[in-house]
């Protein structure tokens, strides 16, 4: 096992247009279906007796293990999102269920030899716990991330767990509402402050800036002309950088891999997009991705044709 992310794996409710589906979901599948593109990942999560077995299929089928996941008596982590007629995602209700019993016990043995552990957004104490227990039973990368709906029980506790991981990777709205700023530049002077190894803040589909040991850098990927849907491209982007991380040391190339696999995410729905890539070097996904930009190109109009 090169990478295991950890955190809820979800039954997700779309609704949009008028009709309703279940699909899988959740920040650990994301993050694991990106990190799968590069490395060898499993997953860890709690599941209940409700989780679809085609889920556990579809993982598979891509090469995601699933032995990290765990059925227990109950209902599964649910999610309710409703798309409006521009194809934004709404979040009106969520269930956490059996998620909310994750401990670090789940992890397969086998799985603690792995390169990396991403942790998923979950509460920052249930965070910590997992870092604790990796700190003193591995010697693996620990990469993690958070959600805006956990600042307000646990702002002070995030900051606090930041100098505990390798990478810490959020958005820039987040960085700014973590931070207690006003804009981006201000959040990451503030982050300056913090006790920190890297602090990615990602401002798109296709950017993202870097902070290391203080110094900044900025990395940029493919630009996608069209996006569909960004639900899940934030830890797309957490478990492809630490996946393509691992190989080089290499932050920069690390951040704009993630940044292209997060654009590519977007451009569909769900994670249909990224499913079922698989790449056995980070050069031949550079090769798809100018591929890729290639076709987009020819797709798109001179500007001699508006005039």
């Amino acid at each position: 096992m090169d990478v295991a992310t950890v955190g809820h794996a979800s039954i997700d409710i779309v609704k949009y247009g008028g009709r309703e589906r279940k699909q899988l979901g959740g920040a650990a599948i994301y993050s694991a279906l990106a990190s799968k593109i590069f490395s060898k990942t499993g997953v860890v999560s709690r599941v209940g007796m409700d989780f679809p077995w085609d889920f556990y299929t579809l993982l598979k089928d891509v090469g995601v293990s699933t032995r990290g996941l765990k059925k227990t008596k109950g209902k599964s982590t649910t999610f309710t999102i409703e798309y409006d007629d521009a194809g934004r995602a709404n979040y009106t209700s969520y269930s956490i269920n059996v998620g909310v019993y994750i401990r670090p016990d789940d992890i397969p043995r086998d799985y603690l030899r792995a390169k990396a552990f991403h942790l998923a957004p979950m509460a920052a104490t249930k965070q910590k716990h997992f870092i604790d227990f990796l700190r003193d039973n591995t010697d693996a990368i620990i990469s993690m991330n958070t959600h805006i709906g956990y600042f307000p029980r646990y702002r002070k506790k995030l900051v606090q767990l930041i100098e505990h991981v390798d990478v810490f990777t959020l958005n820039d709205d987040e960085a700014k509402a973590l931070m207690r700023e006003s804009t981006l530049r201000r959040s990451i002077n503030a982050f300056k402050k913090v006790p920190h190894n890297q602090i990615i803040i990602t401002t798109g589909p296709g950017s993202s800036v870097i902070l290391e040991n203080g110094e900044i850098s900025i990395s940029h990927s493919q630009y996608q002309p069209m996006v569909v849907d960004l639900t899940g491209c934030g830890d797309a982007f957490a478990g492809a950088y630490i996946s393509s991380y691992i190989k080089e040391k290499d932050p920069l190339k690390a951040a704009s891999i993630a940044s292209s696999v997060a654009s590519i995410a977007a451009s569909d729905w769900n994670f249909k997009a990224i499913k079922t890539l698989s790449f056995s070097s980070l050069e031949l996904f550079h090769e798809h991705v100018l591929a890729r930009q290639r076709k987009l190109g020819r797709r798109q109009r001179s500007i001699e044709h508006f005039l």
